[in-house]
């Protein structure tokens, strides 16, 4: 590992094994190219994004196949999380947008886990280090659950699969490291100083006819009755995936079959990179990479990876590159109005995508300036016991409610003689032993009102 492996893998992999060890958890979007998870992801496509941009592209999330994708965007880098079973829909739209002429399309393969490798790195980093079965054991185990995950997707997919461009082959049990390369790419690329698996495989059309093609995929039982099959005999399971891959085949004409032609292949000649054309593209063309070993986050930590990347990035038409990914197809629009988004989807579309974002801020706004204060409740303080105006205050009260003024002044008097030490005070001049209707010591002694005969005399 040369001194740029380290530092990408000091960047890119320390992190994940560190959240994974911290949270217990790591991010496992497949495809992805934008945002948090996907930089965090071994099995995304973010570093390969990086790389188009670095090279002057201006790239995209493509989240629907429109009208404006069709003018705007002159390549196309789709890393489905399924494999080669798409809609009829979607190739139409695609087929549509190759014949407008200078497109290329990126089509990554599924028959890979990167998350599966990653676990696989981090165990044999583990090993290496003789760390303890504590930190191993649950290495191991999510090795087995993500190459568990792959098996369970390829166990949902036909042997062999037809799309409009090529045949791929997934009978293949074991998965192969390539150790020899081939093709017009391979003088290159050093495939000791590189991590490229193979497990499935394409094949191109020109090797037999049409009807040939017909008769492999028509595979619809000729009796369709509900009766019990005998001695456990059962006939394909025809479904809805067959009849679109044979009407796929049908609707190839035996003038424009697409021809494949190998850019990286292994020593016997399997496509790793291919390059698929036909007459009717205008120059156009679909670049078949067999799985994401070649551009994922993980995969890209190689040196030799990365000069497949720097090779694909070349071979891109334009600067607008837009990227697709997800389990689904991209749903297809007639138009690029947004008078077909529904529901919350709307926010997403200009103007309202802009707007969304400062109602947003707005929003935040209003309710720090309403509700400042976040987080626990706090206790208000407690008046303090310690200022004795509070026990004078409290006195008054409860002599006040006793109604017995003779009894309030005598106290105040004991409190004088005895507390102050005033005996002379003028108010512990009260006799509490003699009942009498005391005056305070303070009060105003007021003329009495003469009358006018008085004032006269």
């Amino acid at each position: 590992m040369n001194l740029l492996e380290r530092v990408v893998w000091a960047f890119l992999v320390c992190p994940m094994v560190l959240n994974a060890g911290c949270t217990g958890r790591l991010s496992n979007e497949y495809g992805g190219s934008e945002g948090f998870e996907a930089r965090q992801s071994p099995a995304s496509v973010s570093l390969f994004r990086n790389m188009c941009e670095s090279e002057g592209h201006q790239t995209v999330v493509v989240r629907s196949l429109s009208p404006r994708a069709m003018t705007t965007l002159e390549a196309i880098v789709w890393t489905p999380d399924s494999f080669e079973t798409h809609r009829p829909a979607t190739y139409e739209w695609l087929d549509r947008w190759l014949v407008s002429g200078d497109r290329t399309l990126v089509y990554v393969g599924r028959d890979f886990s990167p998350l599966a490798d990653y676990w696989s790195q981090v165990c044999d980093e583990l090993a290496s280090k003789e760390s303890s079965s504590n930190e191993i054991i649950p290495a191991r185990q999510s090795l087995a659950e993500q190459q568990r995950d792959l098996d369970k997707l390829r166990a949902s997919t036909r042997a062999k699969v037809a799309t409009p461009w090529f045949v791929s082959d997934h009978s293949r049990s074991r998965e192969e490291r390539v150790e020899r390369l081939s093709g017009p790419w391979a003088e290159d690329i050093d495939a000791d100083n590189s991590r490229l698996f193979l497990r499935s495989f394409v094949e191109g059309f020109e090797d037999g006819s049409k009807q040939s093609l017909i008769d492999q995929f028509n595979k619809k039982p000729a009796d369709t009755s509900s009766k019990p099959k005998r001695d456990l005999e059962f006939d394909f399971q025809w479904g809805p995936a067959d009849a679109d891959m044979l009407a796929t085949i049908q609707s190839l004409s035996n003038e424009d079959m697409p021809i494949l032609a190998n850019l990286l292949a292994t020593e016997e000649g399997k496509p790793l990179i291919a390059e698929i054309t036909t007459d009717k593209w205008k120059r156009s063309r679909v670049i078949f990479v067999a799985n994401a070993s070649l551009l994922s986050n993980i995969s890209l930590i190689n040196s030799s990876n990365r000069v497949i990347a720097k090779k694909l990035i070349e071979i891109l038409p334009g600067q607008n590159v837009g990227f697709i990914a997800g389990a689904d197809d991209p749903p297809v629009r007639k138009d690029s109005s947004g008078e077909q988004q529904k529901g919350f989807e709307s926010l997403t579309i200009w103007p309202l995508n802009v707007i969304t974002l400062h109602a947003v801020f707005m929003g935040m706004l209003v309710l720090l300036a309403v509700f400042p204060i976040f987080g626990r409740a706090k206790r208000l303080p407690q008046k303090s016991t310690r200022d004795f105006g509070q026990h004078v205050d409290a006195m008054g009260a409860l002599l006040f409610k006793s109604a017995d003024r003779f009894y309030a002044m005598a106290t105040i008097a004991d409190y004088f003689r005895y507390v102050r030490k005033e005996p002379t005070s003028p108010w512990a001049q009260v006799d509490p032993t003699v009942q009498q209707e005391p005056k305070s010591p303070f009060a105003v002694k007021t003329p009495p009102v003469q009358s006018p005969e008085d004032a006269s005399q």
